[in-house]
């Protein structure tokens, strides 16, 4: 099902999330010219679908408690999600993915980027607040957070999500304009490169100052939205 999925996403930025998750071996749920549903092993759903009606019958494929959030690549098909499994948290996003070579580092001696451990997972979780202090856990557990190091001290982090997305990104107060963003970034970017991954992240409409970090970097962004949905305590999945 992998090769009538990728026939499907045919467009790298904006379905790079579905394309990553395609080509890990996420369990696909239905894939042909009505479109692709993918769910994670966390229950994070996604979904690209040709229109309303295919649409709706890839949700019929899913048990509402076997998605604990839904990613849709069209806005008709919030509706059908908001039925089906009462998501009431919306967040619109734009895609952004990087398809270039490896970043070039600035050479900065100052700075030191090192995994982060679990007891940096209060500090962590104090300044970002997207996604639990479960969740946070979880990742640094999995070595999947990264810390920007000042004379030992944190200035910053940024992490890879469980869906594969890159996010998390923060710079304490005290540090910011200093380009530490932008070398976790381009740090991170890079750690997905060598690994065979495509760098990609979704930005929260209206956050331009990501947006604009992205771009200057390289990333491609897309014109269309995609729309995060969950309820409770689950958020989106990004910035």
């Amino acid at each position: 099902m992998i090769a009538q999925a990728l026939d499907f996403l045919d467009d790298k930025v904006f379905y790079a999330d579905m394309i990553g998750l395609a080509t890990r071996g996420e369990s696909i749920l239905a894939a042909g010219p009505e479109g692709v549903l993918i769910r994670t092993q966390d229950g994070t759903c996604m979904m690209a679908s040709a229109d309303e009606a295919s649409a709706r019958r890839m949700l019929d494929l899913i048990e509402p408690d076997q998605c604990g959030c839904m990613v849709v690549h069209e806005d008709y098909a919030i509706g059908l999600v908001e039925e089906r499994f009462g998501f009431d948290r919306h967040t619109r996003c734009i895609a952004s993915a990087y398809l270039g070579a490896p970043l070039p580092q600035s050479g900065r001696t100052d700075l030191s980027v090192r995994p982060l451990t679990l007891e940096w997972a209060d500090i962590v979780a104090a300044n970002y607040h997207m996604d639990g202090p479960a969740y946070i856990r979880t990742r640094i557990d999995a070595g999947e957070m990264w810390g920007a190091f000042h004379d030992n001290g944190l200035t910053g982090f940024i992490g890879l999500h469980e869906e594969g997305s890159m996010g998390m990104l923060t710079v304490f107060d005290r540090y910011r304009r200093h380009g530490i963003a932008e070398y976790l970034m381009i740090d991170l970017s890079n750690r997905m490169i060598a690994r065979g991954l495509t760098p990609h992240d979704h930005i929260i409409v209206g956050n331009l100052a990501s947006e604009s970090l992205q771009r200057k970097l390289g990333f491609s962004i897309s014109t269309r939205t995609l729309t995060w949905m969950s309820c409770g305590d689950r958020g989106p999945i990004e910035e």
